[in-house]
């Protein structure tokens, strides 16, 4: 059966995941995803809010529709910048594994067409999320350096036949790191890059916010105008 015109353009795309807490959005997610959009001509990221992160603390989680209100307000200006709440379709789920899968039913897509991005801190703890092993192989994955990240030793940090998808390109210029991806060809794997990420973090947001000092320039005006309407992260 011959695909419509729109269904073999989609299928034809390369879509980025940039999945989170989103507790809130900032500087350091929209740069990384401009920058990874850019790097492997990516024609979408889909921003995946998570509804309960099986790695992370909840402690100081915010509610779920106030960090989707906030990864839209901060995508507004992007066309190809997607808020998503997926992982809430049934059967509702908080593993990516499943969150790709739905990726992939919901978006008519190939497996091979979808790019997982990931801090490269994620990669100390990838081996422990559920069925790892299957999402490594199954999906391009871009984990992506922060300031005090170093990736040494990446392949003794994955499980099994992931090891052998490992492509870094820590230290490499930009050029020498678009023609690298352009000779990888269609076989899914795992990059590991620096983007030069401004040094920002979700909890230093948060710990500015609640002591009354400001977050200008850490976070889009949207959002900061709705954090401090609402009193978000405050005392």
């Amino acid at each position: 059966m011959k695909l419509r015109q729109g269904e073999r353009r989609l299928r034809e795309q390369k879509i980025g995941v940039l999945g989170g807490s989103f507790n809130p959005i900032h500087a350091g997610h929209l740069h990384i995803a401009r920058e990874i959009q850019r790097l492997f001509a990516l024609s979408q990221v889909h921003f995946v809010v998570a509804a309960t992160p099986p790695h992370k603390q909840l402690e100081n989680l915010i509610p779920l529709p106030h960090r989707y209100a906030m990864v839209a307000l901060a995508t507004a200006g992007s066309p190809s910048f997607i808020p998503s709440l997926v992982e809430l379709e049934p059967p509702a789920s908080p593993f990516s594994v499943d969150t790709m899968e739905k990726l992939v039913r919901s978006l008519g897509c190939r497996k091979a067409d979808l790019y997982f991005i990931a801090g490269g801190d994620s990669l100390h703890d990838v081996s422990a999320w559920k069925e790892s092993e299957k999402l490594l192989i199954s999906y391009n994955f871009v984990f992506v350096g922060r300031p005090g990240f170093r990736t040494a030793n990446a392949e003794d940090l994955l499980p099994g036949r992931a090891a052998a998808r490992v492509r870094s390109f820590v230290g490499m210029g930009q050029t020498s790191v678009r023609k690298r991806i352009e000779e990888a060809g269609s076989e899914p794997g795992i990059y590991i890059l620096d983007v030069n990420a401004p040094d920002v973090s979700a909890t230093r947001i948060r710990e500015l916010v609640a002591t009354g000092k400001s977050i200008r320039r850490l976070v889009p005006e949207p959002v900061l105008e709705y954090i401090n309407k609402l009193h978000l992260y405050g005392e």
